[in-house]
């Protein structure tokens, strides 16, 4: 099953990228082989979507995921540039400044 947490477009070059070389190759395990990847791997991001948790297996098969957010670097941002998501709870949870 496709990890809700990322776009599916991200996923959709990847997996379009692997089905040509599996046409190319022939197989999975030709292109598994190939690629130095378990075949497991390979079938199960082209027909389920399931992304390998490891990241040089990830690497090898051309799947390139960004690195999530920290509320950390968002609060750095510029306030016109914050998420309006963050200035909600920002202004939710806010503390009055005590003198």
């Amino acid at each position: 099953m496709l990890n809700p947490t990322f776009i599916p477009s991200v996923l959709e070059k990847p997996r379009k990228r692997l089905i040509r070389k599996y046409h190319r190759f022939g197989s999975y395990h030709r292109l598994a082989d190939a690629l130095g990847v378990n075949v497991r791997y390979v079938y199960e991001f082209v027909i389920n979507g399931r992304i390998p948790a490891n990241t040089r297996i990830q690497r090898a098969m051309g799947i390139y995921l960004h690195k999530p957010v920290t509320i950390n670097q968002l609060l750095q941002l510029p306030l016109q540039d914050q998420p309006p998501q963050i200035l909600r709870l920002a202004l939710q949870y806010r503390e009055e400044i005590k003198t």
